[in-house]
């Protein structure tokens, strides 16, 4: 009976190992099992290591076995070589074009570079992938762009020579041409702005011809626009040297949206609202995604950027940042162009004969820095953190900003002032690194000083910022002192420190410099001191909640211009006028934007009877008339404002 369970045992493992694998080891296993039986040892003493090693040696086979046919399978079908359909395109079209080689493949066809047999003539054999070929919709669709272009006559826009389908081949016979995209040349940085108009000039003559033909275009955007080889001047484009391209969703001059193999027609960063919301079209929708493209071929980047559904929204919804906000040097002419094309009332658009007209110029042009005045306003953003803005907003330089190359930083701005010389302080925080920098209006970064740290001269926090007399004043929000260095960035002293007040601070918040004097808000003391420019404290400004409590109101605002103080009345909303006796003067409300914080921080800067405020991070720029109170346009910074400052031209 025992050599029957033993020659039963051997017959089982020898199976399970042939099934199983390895079938040798298995094997061994098997022999082992029996000889131990055979030669006498009990079953009862082999069977459970027996058991032991095939759970060990199967287990692992069968969880990961399925997982491991599984994955050769992929891997065997992903080796399997797939229809040579580019063959058989080759083969089909070969009877009527010579094939000469592959220039491209797009979302929906595959170009093909070829000479016609007949004329001897270059074509670019355009012919759709193969799994659209199978929708009877895009099928038609694909040879209505042929007749489409066939019915056009005008040098900017791609010819067609044929069409049709060859053993089930469908194919556009066009020009070939030789040349690259507006994209990659928007990319690449290559464009003056000249070129760029006089590029988008021709786009927009090629498309005044379509809408004439009652043809909407749909998906006008830079990959669409060719800019053939040779064709760029030094500050313009041969006017025949530009292509309008692919008018595949060319639809009718009203249409409601189309669908392919259920995505939306067009693409989302060059929708018009109304073609985002799926109403019906007309040329007017490509006059705004012209407009997209000379925006993104102005400042290198789109208005609108994100995902499919924060794109369409903003399409819908948001107004973009001006051109000119952010990239100074275009002309405020061309600017506003690009802005009424991006209306979202399509009836508020100009024509293309007004945006013809807008893009051949000429602009006027501003040299350098003509005004007297300009707001010095520290953003939070990568590109020009540090900005010129002339009185009315219009942004005249960028400078600096984040990032690591000379005169970038690791973070916004923590404070800005100007200097008599027309030099431009910044101060930032970066960790063992110097913190103060001085600029020139044209960008240039001229200096680099204080090191962080808390020896004299050294920094931890500089979160202001004031020249006065030749002296640059450095308010440390962590030490709670001012330092003071002059224009070169040598340190010449410094006063201050933690205390109750009378010259001492506790979590002071800015500082201003005016008419021999220094104002700091001592935010954690709940008041404004004066001191001299020596650090002698003269006499502080506050205010009481009531008549009958000693408790003060917390104040978070200072501003000043000649004998006339200004400072922002947190829990009232107010800025309150007082004259350096202290004795107050006049109220103002602050209006309060949708998405403003009453509580933040305000910088103040009156000038020339106008107020300007700002709550920290909010990107409007508040403008009160002092004289009436009356609280005019804020001007927009389209980006979180930090702090602000008055920068006079030295000229």
């Amino acid at each position: 009976m025992v050599s029957l369970l033993a020659l039963l045992l051997v017959l089982l493992t020898a199976l399970l190992a042939v099934r199983l694998g390895p079938w040798p080891i298995f094997f061994l296993l098997a022999l082992l099992a029996g000889a131990g039986v055979a030669l006498g040892v009990g079953l009862e003493a082999v069977f459970p290591w027996l058991l032991l090693l095939l759970g060990v040696l199967v287990a692992p086979r069968v969880y990961l076995g399925p997982r491991r046919r599984e994955r050769r399978r992929k891997v065997s079908k992903e080796r399997r070589p797939t229809r040579a359909k580019t063959t058989e395109e080759v083969e089909s079209l070969s009877q009527r074009y010579e094939i000469l080689e592959k220039v491209g493949v797009g979302g929906m066809a595959t170009v093909y570079k070829a000479k016609d047999k007949k004329t001897g003539r270059l074509v670019a054999l355009k012919v759709p992938q193969e799994r659209f070929v199978g929708d009877p919709r895009f099928v038609r669709r694909f040879h209505r762009e042929a007749e489409v272009l066939s019915r056009m006559d005008h040098p900017n826009i791609v010819k067609v020579y044929d069409h049709g389908q060859v053993d089930g081949v469908h194919f556009i016979a066009m020009e070939f041409l030789e040349g690259e995209g507006l994209d990659k040349l928007i990319e690449e940085r290559r464009l003056s702005l000249g070129q760029t108009a006089a590029i988008l000039a021709r786009v927009a003559e090629a498309l005044r011809h379509i809408h004439a033909q009652g043809i909407v275009h749909r998906d006008i955007k830079p990959g669409n626009i060719m800019v053939l080889r040779g064709a760029l001047r030094e500050d313009g484009v041969d006017p025949r040297g530009v292509r309008l391209m692919d008018f595949g969703i060319a639809a009718g001059k009203v249409l409601t949206r189309l669908t392919i193999t259920g995505a939306r027609i067009g693409t989302p960063v060059y929708m018009s609202p109304e073609q985002a919301k799926g109403q019906k079209l007309d040329h007017r929708s490509d006059i705004y995604s012209l407009g997209i493209v000379l925006y993104e071929a102005l400042t290198g980047q789109p208005p609108f950027t994100g995902g499919y559904e924060t794109v369409i929204h903003q399409q819908i919804f948001q107004v973009p940042t001006p051109p000119k906000q952010l990239r100074p040097e275009i002309p405020q002419g061309l600017s506003d162009l690009v802005l009424r094309m991006l209306e979202k009332d399509p009836g508020k658009r100009p024509s293309l004969e007004e945006v013809i007209r807008g893009l051949e110029g000429p602009w006027e042009e501003e040299k350098g820095l003509p005004h007297p005045h300009y707001l010095t306003v520290g953003v939070e953003a990568k590109k020009g953190s540090v900005r010129l803005l002339d009185l009315e907003g219009i942004p005249a330089r960028l400078l600096s900003g984040i990032g690591s190359a000379p005169g970038q930083f690791p973070a916004p701005p923590l404070s800005v002032a100007a200097d008599g010389e027309g030099g431009i302080w910044v101060s930032v925080f970066e960790h063992g690194a110097r913190l103060l920098h001085r600029f020139s209006p044209e960008g240039e970064l001229l200096l680099s000083t204080g090191p962080y740290g808390m020896k004299p001269g050294e920094f931890l926090f500089p979160l202001g910022l004031a020249v006065n007399d030749g002296i640059l004043f450095v308010l440390d929000g962590e030490t709670a002192t001012i330092s003071l260095l002059d224009l070169e960035g040598r340190y010449q002293g410094r006063f201050g420190g933690q205390g109750p007040g009378r010259g001492t601070f506790q979590d002071p918040k800015a500082l201003v410099a005016s008419g021999g004097f220094l104002f700091v808000l001592d935010y954690g003391n709940r008041q404004v001191q004066r001191l001299s420019l020596e650090g002698r404290y003269l006499s502080r400004y506050a205010f009481r909640r009531s008549k009958e409590s000693e408790e003060l109101r917390l104040l978070g605002g200072v501003g000043v211009e000649g004998e006339r103080l200004y400072l922002y009345d947190v829990e009232a909303g107010k800025v309150r006028a007082l004259d350096l006796s202290g004795t107050l003067l006049a109220s103002f409300a602050l209006p309060l934007l949708e998405g403003e914080d009453r509580m933040s921080l305000v910088e103040l800067l009156p000038f020339s009877g106008i107020l300007y405020a700002v709550r920290r991070g909010s990107s409007r720029i508040h403008r009160i008339n002092l004289e009436t109170g009356e609280a005019l346009a804020p001007l927009e910074a389209y980006a979180p404002v930090r702090a602000l400052s008055l920068w006079q031209n030295p000229s």
